[in-house]
């Protein structure tokens, strides 16, 4: 029995630290993969601005999207190996490599929980900017791994969200203002979430990933 990691050139880090970094990828993966599902079923309610702001934003996702759903596993994977690892000692065994990832992936996905209220307003799309912004730009983690990353003006993109906020502001959208808002918190969270979590070798449990 196999399970597949859904992704063909899966570049798997070997240290923690970098694999702080696949988790973070794992969850911007999935969250970019509904993003767009959205988009083509209609389904989001939020715009960013002008048509060219649209494009722009779009053309970058997708590009991020392509580049990571050839190198990086999404949460069905993680999912998957948590289910069935207690029915085959095979996937046990995958589960005992992924353990780190899922550990890093959980704690993410619980900071999530608490900083999303449940239906509250919120930008998947900019929050994944604001993620990528926060660890690449501010914490000064390597994207040696992962060259693409490199390639997005983070600044640039999410200079458009405060030209829009500011607007909102003046139109007394509050809505909208204190969403936009929200996700620079949420990454923030999410991000000090992740830096403080900490991965303890136990040769007897394997992790049940969340979600």
């Amino acid at each position: 029995m196999s399970i597949n990691q859904n992704c063909p050139n899966r570049i798997k880090p070997k240290l923690l630290r970098e694999q702080k970094t696949e988790a973070l990828l794992v969850f911007i993966r999935t969250t970019l993969e509904q993003y767009f599902n959205d988009v083509d079923s209609d389904k989001v309610h939020f715009q960013m601005g002008s048509k060219e702001d649209i494009q722009i934003l779009h053309k970058n996702l997708k590009m991020l999207l392509d580049n990571l759903q050839d190198t990086v596993v999404n949460s069905t994977y993680l999912r998957s190996v948590s289910i069935m690892a207690n029915k085959n000692k095979a996937i046990m065994l995958i589960a005992k490599k992924e353990e780190p990832l899922m550990v890093y992936y959980n704690a993410i996905i619980k900071q999530i929980e608490v900083s999303l209220a449940q239906g509250q307003n919120w930008i998947p799309e900019q929050l994944v900017l604001c993620l990528l912004s926060e660890w690449i730009l501010e914490e000064e983690k390597s994207t040696i791994l992962y060259p693409f990353l490199s390639s997005i003006d983070y600044v640039e993109i999410l200079n458009r969200y405060e030209l829009l906020r500011i607007k909102a502001k003046k139109d007394e959208d509050w809505n909208k203002t204190a969403a936009i808002m929200s996700m620079y918190k949420v990454a923030n969270d999410l991000i000090d979430k992740l830096k403080k979590t900490t991965y303890k070798v136990n040769t007897k449990r394997v992790s049940k990933t969340r979600r």
